[in-house]
């Protein structure tokens, strides 16, 4: 059993509780409590006598009550263990297979009508298709094949979402917001120009296999990219609903509606300039 007159030896030689702990083989808490007979989470309210026993340091000694932290999903054998488990579980790996990869909620509910409301709902989609993609562990967190090909099919699904929430913003959007507001010319070249960034990064996440170490980071860019633009056009609509009369909204949103629902225009069909 160690004993107070070891553990103050070692602390006169110099060495810490945590070191003396270990040449003791005893916990750093541990030891503390044998030196001074106190607890070293520092619970309750220590006399002045307490605080001037032998083996007091001069700083906090909480970090010695506990042991050290540790993340059991950043062990090897852990996520070893997690993925046979996996596995092993046949109703998940069914249900994982049943479920598509597709945006969550209608489009267009026939309670929405605002442009406004309409484009946000649609924003809402994209953000619930960054989160399945970003919920999923990339290369680097030891993902399965399986994972990997969820990967590929939300990376596609998202790169093509926007294939006409983007052209609904330019026509029904961004000419609104030049000639509504004082800055609307400013505002639209700088969302066309977050799109432009944005597509090329999705054309980019799209090319990239999902075991490339590239395409976890081209799916946190898209992430980070998709919310900036919410984001600014939170922002903007926001202003809008200040000055633009809401049955022009409507108007405007329904074309957008009824171009959702239409389908996409025909090849070689020229789009109205932003």
């Amino acid at each position: 059993m160690t004993s107070r007159s070891q553990v103050r030896r070692l602390l006169a030689d110099g060495l810490g509780y945590e070191e003396a702990g270990r040449r003791l083989g005893v916990p750093a808490g541990k030891t503390f409590l044998i030196a001074t007979g106190l607890p070293a989470d520092g619970g309750g309210t220590l006399t002045t006598a307490e605080q001037h026993r032998p083996g007091m340091p001069g700083r906090s000694t909480e970090h010695l009550a506990g042991p050290p932290a540790v993340n059991p999903t950043s062990d090897d054998a852990t996520r070893h263990w997690l993925r046979l488990r996996a596995v092993a579980d046949g109703p998940m790996r069914r249900a994982a297979r049943e479920r598509g990869v597709r945006p969550e909620g209608e489009r267009a509910p026939d309670d929405v009508r605002d442009l406004t409301d309409v484009l946000t709902h649609d924003h809402d989609r994209l953000t619930a298709l960054v989160k399945q993609l970003q919920t999923l562990p990339g290369t680097g967190q030891g993902a399965t094949e399986a994972q990997q090909r969820r990967g590929r099919a939300v990376a596609d699904v998202l790169a093509g979402t926007p294939a006409s929430h983007a052209p609904a913003e330019r026509r029904g959007l961004w000419p609104l917001v030049r000639e509504a507001l004082d800055d609307g010319g400013r505002a639209a070249d700088r969302a066309l120009e977050q799109d432009d960034e944005e597509a090329r990064t999705r054309a980019e996440l799209r090319r990239t296999p999902p075991d490339d170490e590239d395409f976890d980071a081209l799916a946190e860019r898209v992430g980070a990219q998709v919310r900036r633009h919410i984001a600014f056009a939170d922002a903007v609509f926001a202003r809008l609903r200040e000055t633009v009369p809401q049955d022009v909204r409507e108007r405007l949103g329904a074309e957008v509606v009824r171009a959702w629902r239409d389908g996409p225009p025909p090849p070689g069909a020229q789009e109205a300039p932003p």
